[in-house]
Formats: structure tokens, C-alpha cells, sequence
């Protein structure tokens, strides 16, 4: 494995070890992307996005344990929807289905997952705004929630979208008029949310002083909240970062530096990046773009990623006193798969590579403060 001279550098002579003893853990029984997880004491909760309505748990203090198949999700098959665990139980939220005409919706329903008796129940509530993009994490007894694209703009897309019929040219119209808008007028959110199972009670807990973002790596450990860049726009990311903090007034906000750029490459910011904690380093990976898309908004380009590839990455980031650095690769591009800590590992679990394939492959990473390990 050939690390960058930058990375070097700024690792400390960090070295990646590749572990040739048998994987840590098994394979996804399918491959799931664009879906959505939660870990509740030492199990691991998986399903939704490719694996279409289903749902599997891996028990991970088990080292001979395998992936179950649990009660299937009883929302229907969905993409992009967000989950989380407080006091035993796993809430999902939202994401992105066919309706009966056929058109891509977002919808903003609710459900829980009881492993106590392996039963689902749809919630009395509905998410206050489009929950495909946003990204959750667990504090206390809450699900906190991170930006995600406008349910309204996004269902008219589909619908018009639809309607067109087998109409190509009406459909580039519809496409070229939906790209070619600024960041802003795609009204992402901008709160950040919460929701309280023992109330059944949404709360919007301030304004972030950031963009709106879809696809950020968000992450809640302690105290602290990390997000790490995401969509500002369809096909247009930022490098951005951010740090907030639980306080008695509230969260506050800091802007973190900008996510460094690969030796050699631009940094044109990453959509579904997974990251976690490693013997208290945090480290985020993975995520896809559009390479050039920056320069060509820059440019003055609204439609930013056109001409351009969809690329996915696999450099691994870690955040110390407040700079990042680059401390080597993964063995395989990934994104939009699931990330969680556990015993000072972060678990890369499922997601997509080059093409969008879907990957089955659960891979450990874990950070010392010198060596980078992938299992």
C-alpha cells in the first residue's frame, strides 16, 4: 500500500497493516446499499436500501456468529432512510419508495423495532421534513437528525419526471430546469432535529450555521457532533466540516477546516462517507463525487457535475486537535454503506463501489495514533 507523501507527513509516518489472519466478520448475506443501521448493545442492526424490505442482525461479541434475518421491515422496500437506537429499540425514519403510479416519493413515516420479542410497529408521527439524504445518530433518549432534501422539490421532480412519459425531451427539459438552480433554492434542511420516543415528540433543536447538506458523515460521541461535508445541491458536495457541542443553552457550532485533498487530486467534498471512532481518533472514509464539479460551480456552472463522473473514493481521514490528515487507503473504493464504533473499530458495513455495486463485505478499521488496520 503506497501512501502519499502528504499523508506520511501528516500521520506521523502513520503505517496501514493489513490483517492476513481470517476476516473479523462475515458477510452480509446480500448486498445492501443506501440503507440503514444501528447498533444496540453488542448487536448490529442492517437492512432497507438494496436489501429491500429486509432487515439482518449480527450479534458482535459472537466471534463465530452470523448475520439472522429479523422480522421484515414492514414499511416496504426503501432507499436513503435513517435509523437509530435508544433504550433497546431501533427507530427508522423516511427514505425514498415507489408509489402506486410508479414515481419515486419521499416519504416521512415512522417505525420501531422491539428485539425483545422481534416485532415492528409504525409510529403515530410523521418526521416535520424529508428525511432522504439526512443523516442521524443517538444522544441520551433522543434521534438526532442532520439536514435532508425538501420532501416537496423532490416529489415534484418525480412526479414531473413520470409524467413525461417515454417524452426524452420533455424529460431533459424537466432535468435541465431542475439542476440549474443555486445551493439555496433547494431548501435542504437546516435545523437540526430531534425526536424523543417516550414523548412521540419532534423538536427542532436550532439552526445549523451551515448549509443545508444530504449524504454527510454525522456522528454524535459524548458531547460532541461531527459533520463531515455532504451534498449542498444535487451532484454538488463541499469540503466543508463541522464541530457542534451539547451545552445548557443549546448546541454550539464551530466550522472545522476543510477536508484536505488526496496528493495529486481536488477535493471536491464526499456524499455518503462512513466514519466513526477509533481509540478516540475519528476517522472518516469513503464517499462518492463528481471530480471538477467545485471548479465548475466556481465557474459560475449551476448545473455542476454535468460532463462529469461519479467517482468513488477510499482514502481514510482522521481529525486531530482540530486538523485533518490523511492516514492511508481502504484495499476498495466504497460509499453509502453503514459505519459504527465498536470495541475501538469502525465497521464499514455493506455500501457501494465503482459502478454503484452493491457490496456485501463487512471490513474493520481502527486507528492507534500510528498504524492504520484494516481488517
Amino acid at each position: 500500500m503506497k501512501l502519499t507523501k502528504t499523508a506520511l507527513c501528516a500521520a506521523l509516518f502513520a503505517t496501514v497493516a493489513f490483517s492476513a489472519n481470517a476476516q473479523a466478520y462475515p458477510d452480509l448475506p446480500v448486498g445492501i446499499k443506501s440503507g440503514t443501521g444501528a447498533l444496540i448493545g453488542d448487536t448490529v442492526y442492517v437492512g432497507l436500501g438494496s436489501g429491500g424490505n429486509k432487515f439482518y442482525s449480527l450479534d458482535l461479541k459472537d466471534p463465530t456468529a452470523q448475520w439472522k434475518e429479523i422480522a421484515a421491515f414492514p414499511g416496504g422496500e426503501r432507499n436513503q432512510p435513517v435509523a437509530a437506537a435508544v433504550d433497546g429499540k431501533l427507530y427508522v425514519f423516511g427514505g425514498l419508495q415507489k408509489n402506486e403510479k410508479g414515481e419515486l416519493q419521499l416519504v416521512n413515516d415512522a417505525y420501531s423495532y422491539n428485539p425483545a420479542d422481534n416485532t415492528w410497529m409504525k409510529l403515530p408521527t410523521r418526521s416535520p421534513r424529508g428525511l432522504v439524504g439526512s443523516s442521524s445518530a443517538s444522544h441520551g433518549d433522543k434521534v438526532y437528525i442532520l439536514g435532508g432534501s425538501n420532501l416537496s422539490i423532490f416529489n415534484g421532480f418525480f412526479q414531473d419526471t413520470v409524467a413525461a412519459g417515454e417524452d426524452k425531451a420533455k424529460k431533459d427539459e424537466i432535468a435541465a430546469a431542475y439542476f440549474d438552480q443555486r445551493p439555496e433554492d433547494y431548501f435542504f434542511t437546516t435545523e437540526l432535529l430531534s425526536y424523543e420516543p417516550s414523548t412521540n415528540k419532534w423538536r427542532n433543536e436550532g439552526r445549523i450555521p451551515f448549509s443545508g447538506r444530504a449524504g454527510a458523515a454525522f456522528t454524535i460521541q459524548g458531547n460532541d457532533l461531527v459533520v463531515v461535508n455532504g451534498e449542498v445541491k444535487p451532484g454538488l458536495r463541499t469540503a466543508e466540516t463541522h464541530q457542534g457541542k451539547f451545552t445548557a443553552k443549546g448546541v454550539q457550532w464551530k466550522n472545522l477546516p476543510d477536508l484536505p485533498a488526496p496528493k495529486g487530486k481536488s477535493q471536491d467534498g464526499l456524499a455518503g462517507a462512513l466514519a466513526g471512532y477509533s481509540h478516540g481518533h475519528y476517522l472518516v472514509t469513503g464517499g462518492a463525487n463528481f471530480p471538477g464539479s467545485i471548479k465548475q460551480f466556481k465557474e459560475g456552472k449551476l448545473h455542476a457535475h454535468k460532463g462529469l463522473t461519479k467517482t468513488w473514493h477510499n482514502e481514510v481521514y482522521t481529525l486531530n486537535n482540530g486538523k485533518w490528515s490523511i492516514i492511508g487507503e481502504l484495499p476498495m473504493n466504497i460509499g453509502y454503506g453503514f459505519s459504527v464504533s465498536y470495541n475501538n473499530k469502525v465497521l464499514l458495513i455493506g455500501g457501494e463501489t465503482d459502478g454503484g455495486k452493491a457490496l456485501t463485505s463487512v471490513k474493520a478499521i481502527s486507528y492507534d495514533g500510528k498504524k492504520l488496520t484494516v481488517e
